[in-house]
């Protein structure tokens, strides 16, 4: 099938045929055409119009498209998220200077927060219903909220029974291996 088809095409494509329709129509350079086309729309603008389709004509935004609701306002969740990423520049030190519970359940907070959004801007991004499906989105997103939650239960039950969140992370620091056993 395909053979016949490149046959056909080679037969019109012979020398004779196209000495042909170079008499017939001959080289024009880019100026001419254009110089011609202009001048034939000043002549007859009317059967220019009418044998051109109607242009759709569609308006360009330079600003982000508003998806949200009305109720909610995203620059106000991202600035504390913004906020939350400064604030545990001093946290995480003051944690770990003045440990108490409170401390720690602030530190808590807003390490898990601070997780939470990270990951899910990552399912945002990667886990699109146009992409896989709208079903696992949802599950993901699902899942990453009972995973947060689970940590940051976890995180409070550490911190009201036992050494505190600030402590644990200094005792698991202070963890010497065998290696330096034998070399003290």
């Amino acid at each position: 099938m395909s053979m016949s088809l490149v046959l056909r095409g080679a037969i019109r494509c012979n020398a004779a045929n196209l000495l042909k329709s170079a008499r017939i129509a001959p080289l024009k350079s880019y100026s001419t055409l254009v110089a011609n086309v202009q001048r034939r729309a000043l002549v007859k603008p009317l059967t220019v119009a009418k044998t051109i389709a109607p242009v759709v004509q569609r308006e360009i935004s330079v600003s982000a498209p508003r998806m949200a609701s009305a109720e909610s306002s995203h620059t106000m969740l991202w600035t504390v998220e913004r906020l939350v990423s400064v604030g545990l520049l001093a946290i995480i030190p003051a944690a770990f200077l003045a440990p108490s519970q409170v401390m720690d359940a602030l530190l808590a907070v807003s390490v898990v927060i601070h997780t939470h959004w990270g990951v899910e801007a990552m399912v945002v991004d990667y886990m699109r219903p146009s992409v896989v499906g709208n079903v696992l989105p949802k599950v993901a997103h699902i899942a990453l909220i009972v995973i947060s939650v689970a940590a940051l239960g976890g995180l409070f039950y550490f911190i009201q029974n036992d050494v505190g969140l600030a402590n644990g992370i200094k005792r698991f620091w202070a963890i010497k291996g065998k290696d330096a056993e034998k070399k003290a």
